[in-house]
């Protein structure tokens, strides 16, 4: 596949499909859903090579989008949501420690309503203390790492980013009769503003050498060119890389788990499945089944951590009507997998940031890429 990046020329506006009138405000400061960047860049392909806006369009797979910080093309930073098994816990002390979460059982004597013998995820460690906040994007590097060892909080704060800027905008709504603005009628936008970041001291004004935007991939060869991403028709430069990143599957995954005889996935963008948090592919009474991408192996769904649910919409501009909205598992659930048969060779290849999501055509739209690790089953 081709890989590219959108760099923003603008603050990016991207709601997130609540109705918008004049007793409402807006919400336009959403991380682009997957899509959005689907959308843009068959949108662009269209263009460049005179097609039809028909359903052959949508076959076009596109995965992404992944946020990326940059100095240039050549060194790229990519940066994921923080995995749902990883807390930021402050200690009597004050401390802020990084606690991994995993599967765990519960003690004698106790009992939950868990589904079907799910684990519960709990605690490595016992500590005392707070949940507290932190980066809410990590490196995919410290993400990798993460799988099989323990990282400091110290490391995660450095490497990775707090939060997203955000920009808001005042605007006059026009007449459309005459064009001209229509007295007492404003409205505000408010967008992602991925340019450098600005230090101030008392003495010095200094702006930040990376700056931020937006990582796809495509099977379609697309020229380099100014694209509308997201809404108010704010632009962005489409830049085709010449490589892909420096980042690449894990090629001893196959060997670590066949002898680990268990699987993590991560998602690092939304999933939507057709039964809220479980895969239409996993049996709902006994947790079991055989994913299409690994037809070898029999998993079985042994716990799970997730966020609150994403709710995903938009507006169809074929039908020009909004789209019905959908419940999606949130970027950064983890799910655990024990398993049974024959580990391909190459499961590093089938599984590394290929979609998960039950329907195939979300699957082109780059809902639920995954990140694959070993995991020690129990």
């Amino acid at each position: 596949m081709n890989t590219y990046l959108i760099e923003p020329l603008a603050p990016l506006v991207f709601r997130s499909g609540k109705p918008f009138a004049s007793q409402s405000a807006a919400d336009g400061a959403n991380f682009p859903l997957p899509s959005s960047m689907a959308g843009m860049l068959r949108t662009v392909t269209a263009d460049q090579n005179q097609q039809a806006f028909d359903e052959s369009l949508k076959q076009q797979a596109v995965y992404g989008p992944l946020l990326v910080r940059y100095q240039d093309e050549k060194n790229l930073e990519i940066l994921v949501p923080k995995p749902a098994d990883a807390m930021y816990l402050k200690n009597t002390d004050d401390k802020v420690e990084l606690i991994r979460l995993s599967p765990k059982p519960f003690a004698d004597g106790c009992f939950s309503d868990l589904p079907n013998n799910l684990l519960p995820v709990q605690m490595e460690k016992s500590l005392k203390g707070k949940p507290t906040t932190g980066a809410q994007f990590w490196t995919l590097k410290d993400l990798i790492e993460w799988q099989h060892k323990t990282l400091p909080f110290e490391t995660i704060e450095k490497n990775g980013l707090k939060s997203l800027a955000h920009e808001q905008r005042t605007h006059v709504a026009l007449d459309d009769t005459t064009l001209a603005s229509d007295d007492g009628r404003l409205f505000q936008t408010s967008g992602l503003d991925l340019k450098p970041a600005l230090s101030e001291t008392a003495n010095t004004r200094q702006y930040s050498a990376h700056r931020l935007g937006f990582l796809a991939q495509t099977d379609a060869n697309i020229k380099q060119d100014l694209v509308t991403l997201g809404g108010e028709k704010r632009l962005s430069r489409l830049i085709k890389l010449d490589k892909p990143t420096s980042v690449q599957p894990d090629k001893e995954l196959a060997k670590k788990v066949k002898a680990q005889k268990g699987i993590k996935l991560t998602l690092l963008t939304p999933a939507i499945f057709k039964r809220g948090y479980l895969p239409e592919w996993i049996d709902a009474n006994t947790l079991t089944g055989t994913c299409p991408l690994l037809p070898t192996l029999k998993l079985a769904l042994r716990a799970v951590t997730i966020e609150r649910w994403q709710p995903i919409s938009g507006w169809d501009l074929a039908q020009w009507k909004p789209k019905a909205m959908r419940k999606a598992v949130a970027a950064g659930a983890v799910y655990w997998f024990a398993i049974e048969g024959n580990v391909p060779d190459n499961l590093a290849e089938l599984l590394w940031l290929k979609p998960i999501s039950d329907d195939a055509q979300e699957q082109c739209d780059g809902f639920g890429l995954m990140l694959p690790a070993a995991w020690q089953a129990i």
